[in-house]
C-alpha cells in the first residue's frame, strides 16, 4: 500500500522567480545558487496555501503535456519494500539532508516516484485539469502549471487509488528518501512526492570523469581488452555510444569506442554503469567506493559540453561516456533490488527548485516580508 495525504504548498512570487531563473530561460542553472530557499523567503516573502491539498503538476513542452500527482507520502504506513530504489546514495549528502529535515526545513522539491500506468488515476487527473484553471504562477510562462485539488471526496479517490498499489519506483531523490527513512526510526515521517506514470518519464545517461589516476596506456588497454573490443574514434571526435554494452573512453587526449565482448552473454544483461564500476572503476582505477570517492565526478548528458571541458583540464583525467538505460531497465533493476552505482540515471521531469516547495508550517504572506525562525 502507498499511503498519500494532502500537503501545504508554498507559492514563490515574482521576485523569487526572477532570482532563480537563469539567463538561459530553459536551462537548468539558476542564479544565486548559494542562497537557500529559506534565504529567498526571508528576502522576498512567499505565500503558502494554508489548506492541505493534493496538486496536479503539468509540464507543457515540445507539443506534449506531462502530468503528475503531487502529495505527501506517509512513510509510517508505506512499507520500505513498497518504494523500490535502484541507486546507491552519497553518504555525505544523506547526512546533510537528514540534519536539514530533522530541523523541519522547507522541502524545496519533491522526490520523483514512478508508477505503472493506472487508468483510474489518468481519469482523475484528466478530470481535474478539465474542470479548473491552474494556480496563477510566474512559472506558467516556462510551461509549468499546478492544479489544486481541495474537494475531500476527490482527494479520497486519489488516496484510495494509491492504497491499491503494491509498489512504486524511486526515480529521483534517493538521498532525500534515505534521510527520511533514517529519521523515521525516531519520528514519523512524511515526504513531499511527485508521482508520474512510467510512460511519462525520460532517462538520460550519466557520464563518468575520474581525476588524478596515473595509469599507463598499455596497462589500461590490457585491462580493458579482457572485456571490450577497443577501437580509436576517427578524427578523435568526442564520442557518445549509440546502444547498450557500448561506451566511449577518453584517455590521454584520445577518444576510443569500447564494445563489450559478445561472448560475455550473462554480463551483457547488467546495466552499463554496473559493468563499468565492477570491472574497471573499482579493480583497475581504484574507485572502490563511488559514493565517497572525490576523484569521481558524474555529468548528466545535458551537461555534455561541461563534461568535455573538464576532460581537457589534465592529462591524468579519464572519461567514460555511456548510453542511457531504458525505462524498462530502470524498473527491472528496482524490482530486482539491484542497487546501481550512484548517478546511474538522470530522470526527467526535473522540477524547478522552489516551484513545488512545501512546508508543514503555516506561512501566509500578504505582501509583508517573511522571517523564518
Amino acid at each position: 500500500m502507498i499511503k498519500i495525504s494532502p500537503l501545504k504548498a508554498l507559492q514563490p512570487g515574482k521576485d523569487i522567480f526572477d532570482l532563480m531563473i537563469s539567463d538561459q530561460v530553459n536551462g537548468k542553472v539558476h542564479k544565486n545558487e548559494q542562497l537557500s530557499f529559506e534565504d529567498l523567503i526571508n528576502l522576498f516573502g512567499c505565500a503558502l496555501e494554508n489548506r492541505p491539498s493534493i496538486y496536479i503538476y503539468e509540464f507543457r513542452g515540445e507539443g506534449k503535456a506531462m502530468r503528475g500527482i503531487w502529495a505527501k507520502t506517509d512513510l509510517t504506513d508505506t512499507l520500505t519494500d513498497n518504494i523500490k530504489r535502484h541507486e546507491e546514495t552519497v553518504s555525505s549528502k544523506v547526512a546533510s539532508l537528514k540534519a536539514d529535515k530533522g530541523r523541519g526545513k522547507i522541502e524545496k522539491s519533491p522526490i520523483l516516484l514512478v508508477y505503472q500506468e493506472d487508468e483510474e488515476l489518468s481519469t482523475l487527473i484528466d478530470f481535474v485539469v478539465g474542470q479548473q484553471q491552474p494556480v496563477e504562477s510566474e512559472w506558467s510562462q516556462l510551461g509549468h502549471f499546478l492544479y489544486q485539488v481541495t474537494d475531500d471526496k476527490l482527494i479520497g479517490k486519489f488516496c484510495a487509488e494509491f492504497a491499491k498499489m503494491s509498489q512504486v519506483y524511486l526515480a529521483d531523490g534517493h538521498q532525500r528518501l534515505e534521510a527520511a527513512y533514517a529519521l523515521q526510526k525516531m519520528v514519523p515521517q512524511q515526504i513531499s512526492s511527485l508521482f508520474v506514470s512510467a510512460q511519462s518519464i525520460s532517462i538520460e545517461a550519466f557520464h563518468r570523469l575520474i581525476r588524478g589516476i596515473d595509469i599507463s596506456h598499455s596497462t589500461l588497454m590490457d585491462k580493458l581488452k579482457q572485456y571490450y573490443y577497443v577501437s580509436k574514434i576517427p578524427n578523435n571526435k568526442p564520442y557518445k555510444p549509440d546502444r547498450k554494452n557500448r561506451m566511449g573512453l577518453y584517455f590521454r587526449g584520445e577518444w576510443y569506442q569500447l564494445d563489450l565482448n559478445t561472448d560475455l552473454t550473462e554480463l551483457s544483461q547488467k546495466p552499463d554503469t554496473a559493468i563499468l564500476q565492477d570491472l574497471i572503476l573499482a579493480p583497475v582505477l581504484g574507485v572502490v567506493k563511488p559514493k565517497e570517492d572525490d576523484r569521481l565526478n558524474c555529468f548528466p548528458d545535458c551537461k555534455w559540453d561541461q563534461f568535455l571541458a573538464e576532460l581537457e583540464t589534465s592529462m591524468v583525467t579519464i572519461g567514460f561516456s555511456l548510453y542511457p538505460m531504458t525505462v524498462d531497465e530502470f524498473i527491472s533493476a528496482a524490482e530486482k533490488g539491484n542497487f546501481l552505482p550512484p548517478k546511474s540515471t538522470w530522470i526527467e521531469p526535473k522540477i524547478p527548485q522552489g516551484f513545488m516547495a512545501s512546508s508543514a508550517t503555516a506561512i501566509v504572506a500578504n505582501g509583508e516580508q517573511i522571517r523564518l525562525s
